[in-house]
């Protein structure tokens, strides 16, 4: 089981990369805006989320 965990920041965005065993999460943050992206398989769920 490979967990691996990537974090790049830039200005006001970061985005973080969770791996577990082939199942990736992605998750991009720019200041009051959030993207996430979890894949499981043939599954995916893409969440965006802004200020209201």
């Amino acid at each position: 089981t490979s967990i691996g965990v990537a974090v790049v920041s830039f200005s006001d965005g970061s985005v973080t990369v969770v791996s577990f065993s082939g199942v990736p999460v992605a998750v991009v943050s720019f200041t009051s805006i959030a993207v996430a992206v979890v894949s499981f398989s043939d599954v995916k769920v893409i969440t965006v989320s802004f200020p209201a």
